[in-house]
């Protein structure tokens, strides 16, 4: 796992975990829930590897080690305005930058996020939609006025989605899933439904087999399954 650094487009310095493989052809951007940080991904992140699929875990404005402002100061999520957390689709896309200048093409690129890094992964498809597609965890929504079910109808059909929820302990974020995946129009969608496995990345920490099944389908999807 190598540590890296990039600003993005409006200067933010944020920092990634980066994990490659001796052979890969695709790569995978990690997008982390509040109040986690891009360690949340790291079991996953050797996972993908096993598959040849390099990834990047990035620390999202104001979590983790990305704490730093456009002006040189301390900046935490937990004081930000909703303005400030929509912001973060710039560290998304300059994460995607940066594998661009690792030579990586954006059809053999996909992201992966957990809650609010769920509906901004979602946000990131229709910036990028050459981008193959997204994995979703718990999304919601509007996490801080990201709407992720109004996002999902503009989303090409030829960008895959995959989507799992726990119906139970995360109701509102289940039926949110539920009704994000009817609205989108892709012709490679998966709707996974759990059953009081929690929120977010936890969901992979108590079904494991599922986080094998997921590297999975970004493979299938990097490859142009």
């Amino acid at each position: 796992m190598e540590k890296i650094t990039f600003k993005t487009s409006d200067d933010v310095p944020i920092v990634g975990s980066w994990v490659t493989a001796p052979t890969t052809f695709g790569a995978v951007i990690l997008l982390h829930m509040m109040p986690t940080n891009k360690e949340s991904w790291a079991k996953f992140q050797a996972i993908l590897a096993k598959r040849g699929l390099a990834s990047l875990a990035i620390d999202l404005r104001g979590h983790g080690e990305s704490n730093i402002g456009q002006d040189g100061g301390k900046i935490d999520y937990k004081r930000f305005s909703d303005a400030e957390h929509q912001s973060s689709l710039f560290d998304v896309i300059g994460a995607f930058d940066w594998l661009k200048r690792r030579e990586f093409e954006t059809e053999r690129i996909a992201v992966c996020g957990a809650s609010i890094g769920a509906n901004l992964a979602v946000q990131f498809l229709l910036e990028e939609p050459r981008v193959a597609g997204a994995a979703l965890l718990s999304p919601g929504k509007a996490y801080h006025g990201i709407n992720v079910i109004e996002d999902i109808v503009d989303v090409l059909p030829e960008q895959s989605v995959w989507i799992a929820a726990s119906e139970g302990d995360d109701q509102a974020s289940f039926d949110d899933s539920k009704a994000a995946f009817e609205a989108a129009s892709s012709l490679k969608k998966e709707f996974v439904p759990l059953k009081n496995v929690g929120h977010g990345t936890k969901i992979l920490e108590a079904k494991p087999e599922l986080a094998e099944s997921l590297a999975d389908w970004l493979k299938e999807v990097v490859q142009g399954g």
